[in-house]
């Protein structure tokens, strides 16, 4: 008995032994390859709550009173340029580094993904391209990308059309106008028209839009918040908005069919409305980020005498020709001006994404971030965009002011990203950037004067799935 007692005790051992080893063993491998490449940690938030709730109740608080963004920037300022914190008890690395943005991604791309931490599963997004990762990602980025590519290039006769009446509807005398919902009811009509075949109506029909567009709204709200905040008007307004798509992809499809297009062309025309339609992936981009650059545009302009004189000294030698995409593309000032306002106020503050494989970033580690930083499996790197644009080692003092001026000299590489970089930039780019062009190139051609007619004289933010500011873009505009 003695003996098998022994015999037990032993195998236990042995058991435990291993099962000791199978842990610490890649916990010492992990161990090795820090030391082995010079890694060090980077600064961690102190938080006072094991889970991290502490800097969530502060976050929130921030939102509420409009100042999230100048959180972020207090957080980096006492921090560093890489720190470390903790979302309900998971890891999570906030990065302005130019450097770490490469990183993620270009370099290590795909050890990085965005799928495992979606807030929003079947709901707003589906499957589309801004929500997946690997093969699902690249079949929806083959579709969408040929379809922008040609786009901004053969989009003039649109334009033309929808921005006539557009003009119809600016005050003429000189009025106060927010042109924020002017420019949303625009590119609403422009949007619908390149993703479905037809448009909207909504310049021409006030009214409308008005159920969609709200719903569109709280959906979008939606989608950055956890599962546990949104209610029946979240889902209800999904539901709207999908519907609203649905019945856009069924006319869609019965346009080829009685066509009788059955070629290729006609069949991959069939398949991108679908992809197009059924993600909203495309719609979103398309709609939102062309008013809101265009509604920040102004506001800038409104408050700078001096830039919307450039603009209009730029633009009026040209005033009888046709808008053309060379013609666009030779107004410098008018690019810069879009730069500008990209850099200072873009649309989409941060992005997040989930390490898929435990890697060593070239830089991001210690307190100065200059040394190697290890990422494990798991861990959450959030980069910060409007941070990094308004970095002054980079943009200088003057980084948070609306100078389009510097442009002339600066050239930035992974310190500009309003559409992000990599595989992953926005296939949109070129056609958000042409369509602001045109619209701003039409009112500098029609109206002398801008005028601020807000009360408010910063820019407060208002959140949802993208910013924009909380009082839109009240102006006065004089012939």
């Amino acid at each position: 008995m003695a003996f098998l007692a022994s015999s037990a005790l032993v195998l236990a051992t042995l058991v435990f032994l291993g099962f000791l080893a199978a842990r610490l063993g890649p916990l010492s491998a992990r161990q090795r390859a820090r030391r082995h490449n010079g890694c060090q940690d980077p600064p961690s938030y102190p938080h006072k709550d094991p889970l991290g709730k502490d800097l969530s109740e502060l976050s929130l608080e921030a939102y509420k009173q409009q100042r999230f963004l100048d959180l972020n920037e207090e957080l980096f300022e006492k921090y560093g340029a890489t720190f470390k914190t903790l979302t309900n008890g998971k890891v999570w690395i906030k990065t302005k580094d130019p450097k770490v943005s490469k990183a993620i991604y270009s370099t290590f791309f795909g050890k990085f993904g965005l799928e495992p931490i979606r807030y929003e599963r079947d709901g707003f997004f589906g499957d589309g391209i801004l929500v997946t990762d690997g093969a699902r990602w690249k079949h929806s980025r083959a579709l969408i990308r040929p379809a922008f590519e040609i786009a901004h290039i053969t989009n003039f006769d649109r334009l033309h059309r929808h921005v006539g009446r557009f003009m119809g509807i600016i005050p003429q005398d000189g009025s106060t106008v927010d042109l924020l919902p002017l420019f949303k009811r625009l590119t609403l009509d422009l949007s619908t028209e390149f993703i479905f075949g037809k448009p909207m109506n909504a310049l021409s029909t006030p009214d409308a839009p008005v159920e969609f567009l709200r719903a569109f709204t709280v959906a979008q709200k939606g989608v950055v918040t956890r599962p546990s905040a949104r209610d029946a008007e979240w889902q209800f307004s999904c539901e709207i908005v999908h519907k609203y798509i649905d019945q856009r992809i069924e006319e869609a499809v019965a346009r080829v069919s009685t066509t009788g297009d059955d070629s290729d062309e006609g069949s991959r025309y069939m398949r991108l409305v679908d992809e197009l339609a059924k993600v909203l992936s495309v719609f979103s981009p398309a709609h939102d980020t062309v008013a809101v650059t265009l509604g920040n545009l102004f506001f800038h302009l409104a408050r700078n005498e001096s830039a919307w004189n450039m603009l209009r000294k730029e633009i009026l030698p040209t005033i009888k020709q046709p808008l053309t995409h060379k013609l666009l593309n030779s107004y410098k000032y008018l690019n810069w001006a879009l730069h500008e306002t990209h850099c200072i106020t873009l649309i989409a503050q941060a992005s997040q994404r989930e390490c898929l494989e435990t890697c060593i970033l070239p830089v991001g580690g210690g307190i100065d971030g200059k040394h190697p930083l290890f990422v494990e499996k798991g861990t959450v790197v959030e980069t910060n965009f409007r941070c990094m644009h308004r970095d002054k080692q980079f943009w200088g003092n003057d980084a948070e002011d609306f100078r389009p001026e510097r442009w002339e000299l600066v050239r930035p590489t992974w310190e500009f990203t309003p559409f992000s970089g990599g595989p992953r930039i926005c296939p949109a780019l070129k056609l958000v950037y042409l369509e602001c062009e045109y619209i701003a190139a039409t009112l500098v051609r029609n109206f002398s004067t801008l005028e601020i007619r807000d009360p408010e004289p910063r820019w407060v933010e208002e959140r949802r799935l993208i910013y924009q500011s909380r009082n839109g873009t009240l102006v006065g505009l004089i012939q």
